[in-house]
C-alpha cells in the first residue's frame, strides 16, 4: 500500500532490506550529545537509515487519505518491515522547483516537536510528530492529508 506522503515527496526513499539494516553498521559517527538539539538530531535521522530506524516507534501509528475516499482519513500501523526512510534536508530549490515545491516548518513545544510540510499549490499537506522519551528523539507519528 503507497502513501500519498511517499509519492509527494521525492526525498523519501525506501529503506534498505530489513537483514540489511538490522547488520549494518551505521553509515556515521552519531554524536552522544546528538538529542542535545532537535535539528543536529534530524540531521543525522535523515542521513543515516540504521539510526532512523532505530529512533521510530514501532509499530507506527499514522493517518492519511482513505485511498477509497479520498475526503476521508485512515489510521493504518507501519512495521519495521514496511518502513520508508524519510529525509528532511530541506532542499534549497524546495520553493522553485515546477513540481512538488514545499515548505517544511519545525515547531517544538516542551518534549514534542511537529514538522510541517505544507505544499504550494500541489496539495501536499503533512504533520510529522516527534517525541523526546527519556532524554532521547523519537518519531512517533504523522498525519498526510495530501491529496
Amino acid at each position: 500500500m503507497a502513501s500519498i506522503f511517499i509519492e509527494c515527496k521525492p526525498e523519501i526513499r525506501k529503506a534498505e532490506d530489513k537483514n540489511q539494516t538490522e547488520n549494518k553498521v551505521s553509515e556515521f559517527k552519531i554524536p552522544n550529545n546528538v538529542d542535545d538539539n532537535f535539528n543536529v538530531f534530524l540531521s543525522y535521522f535523515s542521513k543515516d537509515s540504521i539510526f532512523q530506524v532505530s529512533r521510530v516507534n514501532f509499530p507506527l501509528k499514522v493517518i492519511e487519505i482513505d485511498e477509497n475516499n479520498m475526503m476521508e482519513t485512515i489510521e493504518r500501523t507501519v512495521e519495521k518491515e514496511e518502513y520508508t526512510k524519510l529525509d528532511f534536508e530541506y532542499p534549497k530549490d524546495a520553493l522553485t522547483r515546477e513540481f512538488d515545491r514545499y515548505t517544511q516548518k519545525i515547531k517544538a513545544k516542551g518534549n514534542n516537536v511537529t514538522i510541517e510540510i505544507r505544499g504550494v499549490d500541489n496539495g501536499i499537506y503533512t504533520d510529522v510528530y516527534f517525541e523526546k522519551v527519556n532524554g532521547k528523539w523519537f518519531l512517533k507519528s504523522w498525519k498526510d492529508t495530501s491529496n
